[in-house]
């Protein structure tokens, strides 16, 4: 059976050695490159609080213009899991049903439940592997990046701890269930994407900046800015904006003209204090876990589910 489901799936894994070697070349070259003008820039000494006539807002804006193209990279990256649960899960069982295959292995003493679980195991296993190999190389490569702008940035957070490989299982699980709902490999993928975005997007969306709730500064009209002078980059800033005379929140800014300073300003549209709404660096890992535990729990569900339609609905 283990030999079966490698010559089977020997191509995807083949595929898929090859796209991470072409990926981890790309990253350590580029993020050999990153890390030596971080170092020549010094911008190991433009972390946290620094004096206003510091150089360092140049340096990290140089920093930014050399490499911020490379982000693109990343934010591609994000959308990786998705893709292989789309080419590599997805087809796992819909392709057999397709071909009819299966039929041929239930024919040879091996039940229904040790077919799924071997390809389940060996497949879903190699798949995890490697992108827990590949999360080790990103958390080094974006580490020039965190020490800038911090962990909770969207390509920084999803590529820099277990959420990483959490979101690789979550699509292969949704991929393989699509799979053995349609039974056809084309529909199999289209639904996986739809699936996965459905409970991805929510989560980092609206669950991810809510799962503590966030700190909020509030600093009076006319008495400075006090706000951001308490965060660091490392800060998550969720929301700011003022506070009107009833006290409800407004995200973002009153228009200002040019004649009017900014204490009129707010004062002429009501505004009596302002306010930042932000999450706290040191709640990174607490995040990180339980959004991974959303992702497991989905999962679990979705491989619970394909193991009961292989068991009593697949023909």
């Amino acid at each position: 059976m283990i030999w079966l489901t490698w010559r089977q799936h020997r191509l995807e894994g083949l595929m898929t050695l090859g796209v991470l070697a072409v990926m981890g070349v790309f990253l350590l070259l580029s993020g050999r490159a990153m890390a030596n003008s971080f170092q020549q820039l010094g911008l190991s000494h433009c972390l946290g609080q620094v004096p206003p006539n510091s150089p360092c807002p140049n340096l990290i804006m140089a920093f930014g213009t050399q490499y911020g193209v490379l982000q693109l990279f990343d934010i591609l990256l994000i959308f990786l899991p998705l893709l292989l649960g789309a080419l590599v899960g997805a087809p796992l069982v819909a392709r057999e049903v397709e071909q009819h295959t299966h039929l041929l292995v239930w024919t040879q003493s091996i039940t229904r439940s040790r077919w799924l679980t071997v390809k389940l195991v060996l497949v879903l296993g190699a798949c995890l592997l490697a992108s827990g190999a590949l999360l080790a190389v990103l958390i080094w490569w974006y580490s020039p990046w965190v020490q800038l702008d911090g962990s909770f940035g969207t390509n920084a957070y999803d590529t820099s701890g277990p959420v990483w490989v959490a979101e690789t299982l979550l699509a292969l699980a949704l991929g393989v269930l699509a799979g053995t709902l349609t039974r056809r490999v084309a529909p199999a993928i289209f639904l996986t994407i739809v699936l996965f975005l459905a409970i991805r997007v929510p989560v980092a969306s609206f669950w991810r900046p809510n799962f503590e709730a966030p700190i909020i500064l509030t600093t009076p009209i006319g008495q400075g800015n006090n706000n951001q002078s308490t965060l660091s980059s490392q800060d998550w800033v969720i929301a700011q904006g003022y506070i009107d005379a009833q006290g409800n929140k407004h995200d973002g800014y009153v228009g200002c003209t040019s004649n009017q300073t900014s204490v009129q300003c707010f004062q002429a549209n009501g505004a009596q204090a302002s306010f930042v709404s932000y999450q706290p660096a040191d709640r990174f890992w607490t995040f990180q876990w339980i959004e991974t535990g959303i992702y497991l729990g989905f999962s679990v569900l979705a491989l619970c589910a394909v193991f009961w339609l292989v068991r009593h609905r697949l023909n």
